[in-house]
This record gives C-alpha cells, sequence and structure tokens, in this order.
C-alpha cells in the first residue's frame, strides 16, 4: 500500500463556491441548511485541526448551540472525533474538547483520464493521505475508455479497507453540471453521462469535471490568491480560470476550452502545439524554441490578464517538459504587453502538485459538494 501526502499541511477542505448546487439568491429550505452548515462543519474542521466547538462557531458565523447539535450528530456519524480535553491555562469553566476529522471515516477515489493512453486514480483518505495507487494503459477511447473507468475504480475500490465516501474523475473535454460528458474528442465521447454510469454501478456519489477545472482547483489555495488562471499543455492547450473564489465555467460549460493555438516550430514555420512539444520532449529541451513558446502563450493571455486582473497564472505541462523556462518567458511576455502599470505584474509559475494535480484537485470538489451527504 502507497502512502503519501498530496501537500505539506494541507487537507481536502478548499472551500469552492459551485454555482451548480448553490444560489446565493434564493433562500435555503430548512433540510438544506443544515446540510450545508454541516459541510460547513465539516470543512472548517478539515482546514483547522484541533477547533473546538466555540472555535468552529467564531469561524462559521454560526450560533453556539446550532454548531454544538451538528458536532453531536458527526460524532455519531463517525465523521469527527474528539481529541481529549484542553490545558485551560487557568481559565475558569470547562475545558474546550478539540476536534479532528476521523481519517478512518471514508476514503475517496480519484480517477485522471486527461492523459493520452494512460487513466490513472488513487484512493485517498478525508485527511488527504494516497493510500493505493492503480493505472491503466492503452487504446482508451469510446467504450473501450468507459470499461477502462469501470474496471480502474473497481480495483481501487477492492484495494482499501475503508469504504467509498464518493468517486470524482476528472476527464477532458466539455462536461455539464450533471456530470455528463458533453463532448470529448480525445476519448471519443459524446453526450455521455459518465456520472450517472458510474454512480449506479457503484452506488456512491460521482462528480465528473472538466481535467483542467480539477487542476485549478488543486492550485488555488497553493499561495492563497482567490483569482488564478490556468494553462495545461497536453494534447492541445486546455485552461480554467477562477475569479474570486469562483470557478468560471462559461454559459456553455466551455470555459478555458482554447483547443489548437499555433506554435512557433523548431524552424521558421508555424507549428501545431502538439508538434512543438513532442520536438521538446524528444529534443531533451531547446531554450530557444521553449521561450518562444511562452512568449507565444504570454501574448495569447495578455489581454484575458487585463480583462480580470488577475494576479497569477499557473501552467500545467509533462513533468520531463521545462515548463519553467515557459512560465518565465510568458512573465515577461505579459508584463511587456500590459498597459497599466499596477505595481502587482502578473505572476506566471510551473505548477506545484505535478501528475497528482487532478486527482487532488477532484478530491478537493467531491469534497465540496458531497460531504454532507457522505
Amino acid at each position: 500500500m502507497t502512502h503519501a501526502r498530496i501537500g505539506e499541511g494541507r487537507s481536502l477542505a478548499m472551500v469552492l463556491p459551485d454555482p451548480w448546487t448553490r444560489s446565493d439568491s434564493k433562500k435555503l429550505l430548512p433540510t438544506d441548511a443544515r446540510a450545508h452548515n454541516r459541510t460547513l462543519v465539516l470543512r472548517t474542521v478539515l482546514r483547522t485541526p484541533d477547533v473546538s466547538r466555540a472555535d468552529v462557531a467564531r469561524i462559521t458565523g454560526l450560533s453556539r448551540i446550532t454548531v454544538s447539535d451538528l458536532v453531536g450528530g458527526l460524532v455519531g456519524d463517525g465523521l469527527l472525533i474528539e481529541t481529549g480535553a484542553r490545558e485551560s491555562k487557568g481559565r475558569p469553566g470547562k475545558p474546550a474538547t478539540p476536534l479532528q476529522v476521523n481519517p478512518l471515516a471514508f476514503a475517496i477515489i480519484a480517477i485522471d483520464l486527461s492523459q493520452p493512453h494512460r487513466f490513472h486514480g488513487a484512493v485517498l483518505s478525508i485527511t488527504g493521505e494516497i493510500l493505493h495507487r492503480a493505472e491503466v494503459r492503452g487504446d482508451l477511447t469510446g467504450g473501450g475508455a468507459l470499461t477502462a473507468v469501470v474496471n480502474l475504480i473497481a480495483r481501487l475500490q477492492s484495494a482499501t479497507a475503508p469504504r467509498i465516501g464518493g468517486i470524482g474523475i476528472g476527464s477532458p473535454g466539455i462536461v455539464d453540471g450533471s456530470g455528463t460528458v458533453v463532448e470529448s474528442t480525445n476519448l471519443g465521447w459524446r453526450r455521455l453521462p459518465l456520472a450517472t454510469q458510474v454512480s449506479e454501478r457503484f452506488g456512491v456519489p460521482t462528480i465528473v469535471e472538466n481535467d483542467a477545472n480539477a487542476a485549478v482547483t488543486a492550485e488555488l489555495n497553493v499561495d492563497g490568491s482567490e483569482d488564478l488562471l490556468l494553462v495545461r499543455i497536453g494534447t492541445g492547450l486546455g485552461g480554467a480560470a477562477i475569479v474570486n473564489g469562483h470557478l468560471v465555467r462559461g454559459a456553455n460549460n466551455a470555459a478555458g476550452e482554447l483547443g489548437h493555438i499555433t506554435m512557433p516550430g523548431p524552424g521558421d514555420s508555424p507549428v501545431t502545439v502538439e508538434a512543438t512539444i513532442q520536438h521538446l520532449l524528444e529534443q531533451g529541451g531547446d531554450l530557444g524554441l521553449l521561450q518562444r513558446v511562452g512568449a507565444v502563450l504570454g501574448e495569447q493571455l495578455a489581454p484575458v490578464v487585463a480583462m480580470l486582473d488577475v494576479p497569477e497564472i499557473v501552467i500545467e505541462g509533462p513533468h520531463d517538459l521545462d515548463v519553467a523556462a515557459i512560465a518565465a518567458a510568458a512573465e515577461t511576455a505579459i508584463a511587456g504587453l500590459r498597459r497599466i502599470g499596477t505595481g502587482h505584474p502578473c505572476r506566471v509559475r510551473p505548477g506545484s502538485h505535478d501528475e497528482d494535480v487532478v486527482l487532488i484537485g477532484m478530491a478537493d470538489l467531491l469534497l465540496s459538494r458531497t460531504i454532507a451527504t457522505i
């Protein structure tokens, strides 16, 4: 069994408003309000271990009576544990009891379908420990790809002791709010109700999200920013954006679908992204070409940066591609094209989570949307 942390000191408890499941303009029904508050308490304890009931009330703004009732239910359900009374340090009254999420309460399966010819997944504890990994390789398109997904999930499910509380799948292409893959050219899927089919097969809550949206979710809390653009370099370019803490989806769930942008090639003629990246991987890194690729990306992204005034861009790419060189050139290009001097130039950096980025993001999103019902 493989045990690895997904991020130093980081739990899977990122609070991300979700326009598919939440409307701030609508009054919550009592049952909805309880589920919302239950989720809020669990997220708070995940993000801040050893908090007391009073701490949770202060952080969330809920009343102490409400928090006490919710915590009692969560302890009874085995999701929270009480770890013993704190020292009172001379203060009168009953010592506070620290709370923690029970790491054995349930596990999560996260799946990444973004790489051609390779699907990989992991079982993660609720606290973010990777308990087991598995992958499948081959010609992963059409019906064969769907069979491979189901078999991969079954392998991961059979390899772990804690019960599986939910499944999150990151897929290339356009994914709608129901977890249907509207279109994925890479996988040969069109109008595939993937979340429904997987949920019915395994009997647990299942969400499906675009892989770039999952990746930007994972990167969001690295520097504490609420505004972030992400570009994924692979078979073409994919992108995602979080603005004011909200994942931007677009009217057709297609925000970030950058498509195929022409890049500089090793000679004088422009070529596709795929051809340029393949050349760079084969040649072991051509610094001049890397810098030209970064400059083109910067030129493409500069208008978006100007429009949204985002402080940071993350560039993800294959692990053996020098993404840092691309990011540095893109940052220089954006700085040279900005017309307004804000005193805070846009930072462009490589991703922080390597190949686990989609898995981490899907686990975050799954907990954010379904933790109250698990």
